[in-house]
């Protein structure tokens, strides 16, 4: 089989081609856009159009609509409104709140025609459908897959896109197009193969809705993207007509946002309630699939309508649709049998297919077992799938094997070295139990806490780090505003002994002092920044990749 194009192919320019995919955009009547949202009989702008249309006012341009949303800033979209009117808006829709009930019909700028204000009730839920409208509904033509849980979300969507590749390279000679995935998430957006750098996991509801027109204008047939709790709160997955969703896991994460768990999971539940849903694959294994199972049913019966397909997988329960069973960890990689559960009418058939990865990390099992679910129900041959395993290769930053290449093989005279994203108290126990498994000698973990974020799961990861690993070495990781000695007094807190555990702020110097003390059987877990080329310290972003580091070391021969 023939080795795919580089995973990633990051670029610049996001937003000169969001403005220029905007200008390409067939332009849209007021009433188009607002219908059903705006009582438009006698007023006499209905007749609007627009070349484009953005909540933010730095990306206007001329003929604009500017959408002034109330959101979860600190200051309402309409602060931006002579911003947006000086840069070419000749529209604002603006959302009416509390403290802003009253507008005049239109705004006047210096040396601009007076341009009409339009008040749209709860506007910032509106936005995504607004915006769908406006580039012709792109999700109706995609299928698009949305995958959401605390941990996995991107190891998942990438690990479909690349799948979608590999077998459709092999399928496809020539030109032909058909096949083509694109991806949105943490990494970046864009066709397989071809990202841009992103700065959101999920894109707001404007942004996101170029895209899908982007990548339907190039001829995709399918879009696989990380839908973040964030987003849902705030609506910008709205408009978007799912055909799968996805999900991997819920732990503890982004309390510091919504405050508690049960406001955090009920916010991952509204992907399920998305009407367009043809299948959800839910991970058994976690507790909240039987919430979504009962939120998909209620929803149903309620609605009268018949619900999505569920299919499950599992590692634990072996009456799932797709289960994994006897599994190998070792340093080349992970192995495990995948039993398929096929039912077809009345009957219900069996198939067992042996599954051989390079990827690290048992959780990755997990990861794996969703992206074939997803695949075989978009009608993929299992075979097929289980062919192209072999050929997927680990999200830059997710349970990365950081090694020199020599003649087409890794080096294996040094540890085993990871660099992974773990940056939450479960991801972190996962990391470390799964990479264990792979671990012959010594286990080392590097890690610290982000600054202005949950203050609350320092010294849990201190305590999950002790309990897991043999020698634990506590740093910065991106303190923002926050004092790095602070952060680290807090992660140090939870330790019950400091034997074994080291501190130092400096994160270079920290693997600097670590690397050196693993042997050939150890392995290292660098963990907390994953694919991030930068520290972030009192508002700055410094270069500094984990992963360079690391290869600076072993270029030099272990010395640094």
């Amino acid at each position: 089989m023939k080795t795919p194009h580089p995973l990633l192919l990051l670029k610049k320019g996001m937003q000169e081609k969001e403005h220029s995919s905007h200008r390409q955009s067939p332009q849209n009547h007021l009433q188009t856009l607002l219908d059903g949202f705006v009582d438009f009989r006698g007023n006499e702008n209905y007749g609007l159009t627009f070349k484009g249309l953005s909540i933010n006012s730095k990306k206007v341009h001329e003929e604009y609509l500017f959408l002034a949303c109330a959101g979860t800033s600190t200051q309402h979209g309409i602060a931006y409104a002579g911003d947006a009117i000086s840069r070419g808006a000749n529209c604002i829709a603006w959302e009416p709140t509390s403290e802003i009930e009253r507008m005049p019909a239109s705004c006047i700028v210096k040396d601009k025609p007076d341009v009409p204000l339009i008040q749209v009730e709860a506007l910032h839920e509106k936005v995504g459908e607004i915006a769908a409208r406006f580039y012709q509904h792109p999700s109706r033509t995609l299928d698009v897959i949305g995958v959401t849980g605390t941990n996995g979300k991107t190891s998942t969507t990438h690990f479909i896109a690349q799948l979608i590749h590999i077998m459709h390279l092999e399928r496809e000679a020539g030109d032909d197009t058909s096949g083509r995935c694109a991806v949105i998430g943490t990494l970046g957006n864009g066709l397989y193969g071809e990202l841009e750098e992103s700065t959101h996991t999920t894109p707001d509801a404007v942004t996101l809705q170029a895209l899908l027109a982007d990548f339907r204008d190039q001829k995709a047939d399918t879009v696989v993207m990380e839908v973040s709790s964030h987003a849902l709160s705030q609506d910008r997955v709205k408009g978007i007509e799912f055909d799968t969703a996805v999900f991997t896991n819920l732990t503890r994460d982004h309390l510091d946002y919504h405050g508690d768990m049960k406001r955090y999971a009920d916010e991952k539940l509204k992907l399920f309630g998305f009407p367009s849903l043809k299948h959800i694959i839910l991970n058994q294994d976690d507790v909240f699939a039987s919430e979504i199972v009962e939120f998909i049913r209620s929803r149903s019966d309620s609605a009268n309508r018949v619900p999505p397909e569920i299919v499950r997988y599992s590692r634990k329960d072996k009456s799932c649709e797709f289960y994994a069973r006897d599994s190998v960890l070792n340093r080349e990689g992970i192995s495990f049998s995948l039993c398929v559960s096929d039912k077809q009418g009345q009957n219900d058939t069996q198939v067992e297919f042996r599954v051989n990865s390079h990827l690290v990390g048992d959780f990755n099992i997990d990861n794996l077992l969703a992206a074939i679910a997803v695949l075989h129900q978009q009608g993929y041959e299992l075979s097929d799938i289980v062919s192209a395993i072999p050929e997927v290769t680990t999200v830059p930053g997710r349970m990365e094997k950081i090694a020199m290449e020599q003649n087409d093989t890794m080096t294996s005279e040094y540890a085993l070295i990871v660099v992974d994203y773990a940056h939450t108290p479960d991801a972190l126990e996962k990391s470390l139990k799964a990479l264990k498994a792979h671990t012959q000698g010594k286990l080392f973990c590097v890690f610290g806490c982000g600054g202005d974020r949950d203050k609350g799961k320092r010294p849990l990861m201190a305590k999950i780090a002790q309990t897991q690993a043999d020698h634990i070495m506590v740093t910065s990781d991106n303190p923002r505003s926050e004092s790095a000695e602070q952060i680290i007094a807090d992660i140090v807190a939870g330790f019950d002994t400091m034997d074994n555990v080291f501190t130092e702020i400096d994160r270079e110097q920290a693997i600097k002092t670590i690397l050196p003390l693993a042997s050939v059987d150890d392995v290292v877990l660098i963990a907390g920044k994953g694919h991030e080329d930068y520290q972030e310290i009192n508002g700055q972003r410094i270069p500094f990749s984990d992963k360079k580091c690391v290869l600076s070391f072993l270029t030099d021969g272990g010395e640094f």
